[in-house]
This record gives C-alpha cells, structure tokens and sequence, in this order.
C-alpha cells in the first residue's frame, strides 16, 4: 500500500478504532472509571438518549438527498444509512465516553485544570461549570458522519436540525452541573 493511503487508513479508520477498543478496555478493567458510570447512570443514560436522537437525526440528513439524486445513485445511499448510523454513534459516544473518563480521573486524582479556550472559562467563570478535560475528538469522521449530515438536515428541515442540536449542545453542560 502507498504510504500515503496507509496513514489515510490509519488516521481515518485504525487510529479512532484503536482508541475506542483502549478506552472500552479501561472501562472495562479500571475499577474506578466504572465505578464513575456507576454512581452517574441516569446521567449516562440521558447522553446516550440524547445520543441516539442525534444519530437517527444525522440519518434524516442523508436520507434527504434522495428525492434529488440520480436513481442510480439511490440504492447505493440506501446501503451506506446503516454506516452513517454507525459512524455517528461511533464518534459520539467515542468522545462522550473519553470525556467522563478524563472527569473521573480528574476527580480520583483531585486535579482541576483551568479549562482551555474562551468558551470553557467562560463557563467556569459565569456558571462554575467545569466542562474539562476536553476529550479527544476524531474529526474526520465527525466531519462525515455527525456534521455534515446535520448540516444537511438544517439546510433541508432546520426546525428539526434546531430540535436535534440544542439538546446534543446542552447534554454536556446539563451533565456537568449535574456531576457534582
């Protein structure tokens, strides 16, 4: 393979995959990141509705092509739904998941960063809101699979992109005042 087609498969598709297989592997195995799951279930749950409402969302998007493609361009769409679906829980619950894992272990070692970026200080400064450790975040694939296909939906249908949005953006701030 060119090696410029294996760090495209490498940052695109093995990278995020390795990453999620170690950070399920440290959920799994480090007593006090289940432990955090644990004692903030219903806050978890919560995210992983929110969650889902935003992938199916992401689907609309897509499936608002198909009224202006080609025909012969419609079976093939059809068959990547199942993967745009995939790929938007990947990433979603990819950087959610990392995102409590970098707050429990922030609380087990009793560290607090100050937040990095405007936004994050502005909240701990107004609110008290510590929104940090900022997870990581694949952003190829959010490109493709989150924020294209939600962009999508707002040009087509922004009533329901706003309806969908709002409660993705305000999940982590609702999740942060509550993790207390």
């Amino acid at each position: 393979m060119d090696p410029i087609q294996s760090r495209f498969v490498t940052f695109f598709l093995t990278g995020p995959a390795g990453d999620a297989k170690r950070l399920l592997y440290r959920f799994r195995e480090v007593d006090s990141l289940s432990f955090y799951v644990r004692r903030n279930k219903w806050l978890v749950t919560f995210a992983i509705l929110v969650i889902l409402l935003t992938s199916l969302a992401s689907l609309l998007g897509i499936f608002s092509l198909l009224p202006d493609m080609h025909w012969f361009l419609v079976l093939p769409l059809l068959v990547l739904l199942p993967v745009f679906l995939a790929g938007s829980l990947f990433v979603q619950m990819f950087v959610f998941f990392s995102w409590i894992e970098g707050r429990s272990l922030a609380r087990l070692l009793r560290r607090r960063k100050l937040p990095k970026g405007p936004i994050a200080r502005w909240l701990l400064r107004k609110t008290g809101l510590d929104m940090s450790p900022f997870p990581p975040v694949p952003w190829m694939l959010a490109v493709v699979f989150l924020f294209l296909p939600l962009g999508l939906l707002l040009h087509v249908w922004p009533v329901a992109a706003v309806v969908v949005i709002v409660p993705a953006v305000a999940m982590p701030i609702l999740y942060a005042r509550l993790d207390r």
